[in-house]
């Protein structure tokens, strides 16, 4: 086994040191772990591949570093852009498309998902508390907690400003993440024998960023094993690798560009997700990504608004969150594309 003690269990100033080290260290650093996870696990790894731009700048590192036998495994929700499901099918390398499943063998989809569990909304940890306080049998004590904290803090309480959706007829629930990503994953590491590399930046919010603070880049045991080389990077430095390795994007993502400040975005999306999931939605300014989708995918975003939770349709509980549904045009004022080519000029 390779040297992992720095990997396990990082300090606060370690954490901070890797995010600030320079963009060539990092690089390195990556190479070095995808290596030595490779070799520690005698190939026997595969990527968590999105087709996105993180998983597909890993996906080139892993190329280049160990080879293109490496499956690049991507999990076909149908919650995916299509472009992204089209550029992830062209994955240099050995490529493996895999499908969620309930757990009668049948194909699971978002529909079921949002119809027997409710509507991810808010963030994956505030929809967990919601759901376990809305239906969860919990002792007394941790329901206290999760409404109001106790004598340790307030760190996984529930905030004041989603109470409201204890009360509402739709449920919230952040069980589509489960059932669409992570248990296809884990149920091919499982027949396969394969440990995963995922592309995890610290850009990804900051639970997963105090994930990484105490694992590392490399973990090798306990309950989820996994690397994630590309800890410690940032979108510029996602960016700034795609652009001098000449990296192959999805065309969803428009081009990459250098502002005059010298920071490098992309002229179309900016990130790519499931199409239908909500979390994070209520930060975002106008237009949002379902404002977003009534342009560019109309047919998605009509699927996506009738869908239902206890007879409540997914826009009117979006509508309920203040997370706006239409476009511009649809409400007869200023047309999305002159909006985001005045964005685009402020930040060039």
């Amino acid at each position: 086994m390779f040297i992992k003690e720095d990997d396990l269990k990082l300090n606060e100033w370690q954490f901070s040191q890797r995010k600030f080290l320079p963009y060539e260290i990092k690089t390195k650093l990556a190479e070095t772990r995808i290596r030595e996870w490779y070799d520690n696990w005698n190939g026997q790894v595969y990527l968590s591949y999105s087709g996105g731009l993180d998983s597909t700048a890993l996906l080139h590192m892993i190329r280049k570093t160990v080879g293109k036998e490496v499956p690049a495994v991507f999990s076909n929700t149908g919650l995916e852009f299509p472009e992204i499901v089209r550029f992830a099918r062209k994955a240099s390398g050995e490529f493996l498309e895999i499908y969620p499943q309930r757990k009668d063998g049948s194909r699971a989809t978002f529909k079921w998902v949002v119809e027997t569990y409710g509507f991810p909304i808010t963030s994956k940890e505030n929809a967990a508390r919601i759901r376990k306080l809305r239906h969860g049998n919990l002792c007394n004590r941790y329901r206290n907690y999760l409404l109001n904290g106790d004598e340790r803090g307030k760190f996984g309480v529930l905030p004041k400003k989603w109470h409201y959706l204890l009360e509402t007829k739709f449920d919230t629930s952040e069980k589509c993440c489960d059932i669409m990503k992570k248990n296809p994953f884990s149920k091919y590491g499982k027949e396969t024998g394969r440990v995963p590399y995922v592309g995890t930046t610290q850009d990804e919010g900051l639970m997963r960023a105090r994930l990484y603070a105490h694992t590392g880049c490399n973990v090798y045991d306990g309950k989820t094993i996994k690397s994630q080389p590309l800890g410690p990077w940032n979108r510029q430095d996602v960016l700034k690798y795609i652009v001098e390795n000449d990296v192959e994007i999805c065309s969803i993502y428009g081009d990459i560009r250098k502002s005059s400040s010298g920071l490098y975005y992309t002229t179309g999306e900016q990130r790519t997700g499931c199409m239908f999931c909500a979390f994070g939605a209520h930060m975002e300014e106008c237009p949002n990504r379902f404002q977003r989708m009534a342009k560019t995918h109309p047919k998605h975003w009509k699927i996506c608004m009738n869908l239902e939770n206890n007879g409540v349709r997914y826009q009117d509980a979006l509508l309920e969150c203040k997370i706006e549904t239409e476009t511009w045009e649809q409400m007869g004022q200023m047309s999305i594309e002159d909006y985001l080519k005045g964005k685009i000029h402020e930040t060039a």
